[in-house]
């Protein structure tokens, strides 16, 4: 009786360990972003350097937004005039002013939160030498992961999104759908990265190189919005 207890308790656990593997790679899978291009991909465009600079402040991405005097800070610009290109891009339908709040604040138009022109700003806080996650910009433009995919999705589409190759998987691996415009594969962009000073042990990034999000965050707060 003993050795049969023994002999179902060995099947037991290497079936767990089995599972365990198999739970394993099945949550790896999940973390790799559909790069897919599709609608979801938008992003606002204003009329002149001016507009483009307001639609480019952080703030104006969240929910709370930002009242005039401080988006006319944020790029340099005096308040009657930057009230006066709000109203402009609120008629574009680029902004819009927050229900309820007082005195009158402004952010994004709903489409635009949270998106590409987002993204792209809070990939560009990323140095040579370091790398981050979708997850990370993700949490840092809006507190959680759920833009995950379409912060791929921004990387893969956009020709001018800064450095796709420094956004990695959670973990430090490459994305094995990553593509560039040449379509060049997940070996280009490990190619990239080493030569930006990437430390890699097998396939995974040197931990050490990575940004997080409170860190893409804090950079993003405190790095103004260029001319």
């Amino acid at each position: 009786m003993t050795e049969m207890v023994l002999a179902l308790a060995r099947f037991a656990r290497a079936q767990g360990d089995l599972f365990h593997g198999l739970a394993a790679d099945l949550e790896a899978a999940a973390q790799v972003p559909d790069l897919t291009v599709d609608a979801e991909v938008e992003i606002p465009t204003g009329r002149g350097q001016r507009q483009q600079q307001i639609l480019a402040v952080p703030g104006l991405a969240t929910e709370t937004g930002m009242k005039t005097a401080d988006v006319a800070a944020a790029i340099s610009y005096d308040g009657p005039n930057t009230h006066t290109s709000l109203q402009a891009l609120h008629k574009a339908g680029l902004v819009e002013p927050v229900p309820g709040a007082a005195p009158q604040r402004w952010r994004l138009a709903t489409r635009y939160r949270t998106t590409s022109v987002v993204f792209m700003r809070m990939a560009s806080r990323v140095r040579d030498g370091e790398w981050t996650t979708y997850g990370d910009i993700s949490i840092a433009v809006r507190g959680d992961t759920k833009a995950a995919r379409g912060v791929g999705q921004a990387a893969a589409a956009l020709a001018n999104f800064p450095h796709p190759e420094r956004i990695l998987m959670e973990g430090g691996r490459i994305n094995p759908k990553w593509r560039d415009s040449q379509n060049r594969g997940p070996e280009y962009c490990r190619q990239l990265l080493e030569s930006q000073g990437v430390r890699f042990d097998n396939d995974i990034a040197d931990a050490r190189q990575r940004v997080t999000w409170d860190e893409l965050r804090r950079r993003d707060e405190s790095e103004p919005v260029s001319e």
